[in-house]
């Protein structure tokens, strides 16, 4: 793909806003849990989403068929890339620092990266690869350079439940791009969501049956409007959209820009500073994407 094609700045200007909102999604998460267990919360996010989701699908008239030899991959997809995943993230990301939590999802690209080779969906490049780890590298030093915590031991459940997210979203992410050309953004999106959260939901009912929602407040809700709407809702079909323009390695290399949106809101909000280490991860990181980004995908050889 040519890098001056205009539809590809496109692409990547929406993989941006997600990961901006994926960015801060984080913080209002963490807020959220003050008054909503992760699983409660979770659940009903993604119930009210799928419900959001079937009702735009419906207004645009899509349609809802999936090809009988296509179901299995959806039901996986909806299982490893929404129910697994979203447990996995959410307990992990109770029980680690947010330092952590950034620096163990930048492994992201690379399993996504793996699982499409692995899956025939793109052919593997060592240029690729290094641009992925050099990225990898970059999130690093911005992370151990930063003002989130972080910390190795005392964490480990919470470190390794952040790896196995990273690795399921990954799998979903190398596992999708097939789909998402077949079928398009939105009904891949909105029936791998729905799928997810049907098996989901039974899942978390013994925490939403004891959680207190009369409790929670205005701005807990207002967060969990955000998390739904922006992180769920509109974050997932931009993905699965970019998966079917771009490819696996292009779409999951831009996760590993949700560290330096987070640094840059700490500049500009916080007022924190910016250390020369971290200017250097920047520039790791987006030297990482533009390697990824500017390469033409390898053709599949015909079997």
């Amino acid at each position: 793909m040519d890098v001056r094609d205009p539809k590809q700045w496109v692409v990547d200007g929406l993989l941006l806003s997600v990961v901006t909102v994926w960015g801060l999604n984080f913080s209002i998460i963490k807020f959220v849990y003050r008054d909503i267990h992760p699983l409660a919360f979770n659940a009903l996010r993604f119930v009210v989403a799928s419900i959001a989701m079937l009702l735009l699908m419906k207004w645009r008239g899509s349609s809802f068929h999936i090809d009988p030899e296509d179901r299995p991959a959806f039901l996986a997809l909806g299982v490893i890339g929404h129910t697994i995943y979203q447990f996995f993230f959410m307990l992990g990301l109770e029980r680690t620092k947010a330092g952590n939590a950034g620096l163990f999802m930048a492994l992201t690209p690379i399993f996504a990266y793996l699982v499409g080779v692995a899956g025939k969906r793109e052919r593997f490049n060592p240029a690729v690869m290094a641009g992925i780890i050099l990225s990898l590298i970059g999130v690093s030093i911005i992370v151990l350079f930063g003002s989130a915590e972080v910390s190795f031991g005392s964490t480990w459940a919470g470190d390794l439940l952040m790896i196995a997210a990273a690795f399921c979203w990954g799998t979903y992410s190398g596992g999708a791009s097939r789909l998402a050309i077949k079928y398009g953004a939105v009904r891949l999106t909105v029936l791998t969501t729905v799928a997810g959260t049907a098996i989901m939901v039974p899942l978390s009912a013994p925490w939403i049956v004891r959680q207190d929602w009369l409790s929670v407040s205005f701005p807990v809700w207002l967060g969990f409007l955000y998390a739904t709407f922006g992180g769920i809702v509109y974050s997932y079909f931009i993905w699965a959209y970019a998966l079917g323009k771009v490819g696996v390695a292009h779409t999951a290399i831009f996760s590993n820009i949700t560290p330096i949106i987070a640094l840059l809101a700490g500049w500009i909000v916080l007022a924190e500073q910016l250390s020369i280490p971290q200017a250097a991860g920047v520039v790791l990181v987006l030297t990482g994407v533009f390697i990824v980004r500017a390469l033409k995908p390898l053709p599949i050889p015909e079997e």
